[in-house]
């Protein structure tokens, strides 16, 4: 991104995010949290047999070149979530860039650039400490080899917190991740979807935000640029892109990421035969987990949405699941016929209308 066009201060950003992954500002933990957890080797090895096993267990192929799991750090994390985060904004930047003209100037730019900063450094840095793994997928940008990522210091601290078995923890984790792989390698349509529509979103974001409201927050960051923290932490500066007209593509992307987060919940159950006994268990533990929020963790876990993450993983699992249980297993297939074959947010809550039009 160019200097000109950089609006949001993401040196800043990376400095919040490092700090607040780490432990930094009351959050906990350290980086000895890693010292009883997995190493790379293993790592990669439980992906190579997880990859088979969903590829059998889903009919969807072998993947032929599957990328290498890669065991990295919150704080390595973090910083490539902002990168990816950095060219996603790229249009709402170089459109805030010709908003702030006159009075405003260099310096209320800079405060809000700061606050904005500060916004996705705490949102990216804490969900840098919950993360376990990732499909890193390019959905912005130029295009460039997935990676399949998983965060050391969490997958320690969960398998402890869970007090599950090292190697069937792992091997279950890597169940959900690879069912990833084997979807967006194996549905040829599925990754230019998402990126299709995330672009669509972006775009009509950048198109249609509250220009006046961000220069509200320009001339209040002018009289008091701590304020402007505050504001970014309550979500102001995200409720600039509150545009009714792009609710079409954030439903229709969020029904899609809710099929792609339900069907990896399903496989990684289901399959888990292949694993060993004990994932029941697993897996009350992990929606207890997901589901535990408190204090200052709490409130940003609302203001980014976690919430709706935690939808995305319930409903596309029930869904899936009630697939399975009214017309067997082979309906999952007629998932990734094409995107008109994709099931709408109402046909999620209500498998029967969605398995009524796909036969029909």
């Amino acid at each position: 991104m160019s200097e000109r066009a950089s609006f949001v201060d993401w040196t800043l950003a990376t400095r919040i995010a490092g700090g607040i992954s780490e432990g930094v500002g009351g959050f906990g933990g350290g980086r000895d949290e890693q010292a009883d957890g997995y190493t790379q080797p293993e790592v990669a090895a439980a992906c190579t047999e997880s990859i088979a096993v969903v590829a059998a267990h889903t009919d969807l192929g072998v993947v032929e070149d599957p990328p290498v799991a890669e065991l990295i750090g919150r704080r390595e994390w973090a910083t490539n979530a902002l990168a990816t985060l950095a060219l996603a904004s790229e249009p709402l930047e170089q459109r805030i860039g010709g908003e702030l003209p006159g009075p405003l100037g260099s310096l209320a730019r800079r405060a809000l650039g700061a606050g904005a900063a500060a916004e996705a450094g705490v949102a990216v840095g804490y969900v840098a400490r919950r993360v376990l793994g990732q499909y890193d997928l390019a959905l912005f940008g130029p295009r460039r080899p997935a990676r399949l990522l998983f965060v050391a210091e969490n997958m320690a601290a969960a398998r402890r917190e869970l007090d599950a078995d090292p190697d069937l923890f792992l091997r279950w984790i890597a169940l959900h991740e690879t069912t990833h792989v084997v979807q967006l390698e194996r549905v040829p349509w599925l990754a230019d979807h998402l990126r299709e529509l995330a672009g669509e979103l972006l775009g009509g974001a950048a198109r249609g935000f509250d220009a006046e409201r961000l220069q509200e927050l320009g001339r209040g960051a002018l009289r008091n640029p701590r304020a402007l923290v505050g504001a970014a932490l309550r979500g102001e500066l995200v409720r600039l892109l509150g545009d009714p007209a792009l609710r079409t593509a954030l439903d229709r992307l969020q029904a899609t990421m809710s099929v792609i987060e339900g069907h990896a919940e399903h496989v990684m159950d289901t399959a888990a035969a292949e694993v060993g006994p004990g994932v029941d268990q697993l897996r009350a533990g992990l929606e207890q987990r997901r589901s535990r929020r408190s204090g200052l963790g709490g409130v940003i876990g609302r203001l980014l949405g976690i919430e709706l993450k935690l939808q995305q993983y319930r409903l596309g699992k029930a869904f899936c699941d009630a697939l399975v249980a009214s017309a067997g297993p082979a309906a999952l297939g007629l998932l990734w016929r094409s995107e008109a074959d994709l099931p709408s947010l109402t046909e999620l809550e209500q498998p029967q209308l969605w398995l009524a039009r796909v036969h029909a």
